[in-house]
């Protein structure tokens, strides 16, 4: 089980955000106001989902701009993180301190 999450759920609620825009842009050319009104509800609902998801996370998301596949980078972290857990803390702190003198 992984605690990180690839960001496409962000990406896909944006895009389909300006879709929406877009298509508004549109009725509100011909003058289609009760479908300006209901393209105006769903960009309403989509911000308010993508909104509650943010505040459901822990923390802020992170992106990274590096080298490598989403899961390359999910598998390097993740192997980084269950060894530094797996570490023993006196060795991680006397490793500190040599690199300090």
């Amino acid at each position: 089980m992984t605690n990180f999450l690839p960001a496409g759920i962000i990406y896909d609620s944006i895009a389909e955000i300006y879709e929406k825009v877009n298509e508004l842009k549109q009725n509100i050319d011909t003058l289609e106001l009760e479908s300006v009104k209901k393209r105006l509800s769903e960009i309403e609902d989509l911000a308010l989902d993508l909104w509650v998801f943010m505040e459901k996370l822990p923390c802020q998301p992170l992106i990274y701009t590096g080298q490598g596949t989403t899961e390359e980078v999910i598998r390097r972290i993740e192997w980084a993180l269950t060894f530094i857990e797996e570490a023993d803390p006196v060795l991680i702190n006397n490793f500190k301190k040599l690199k300090g003198k």
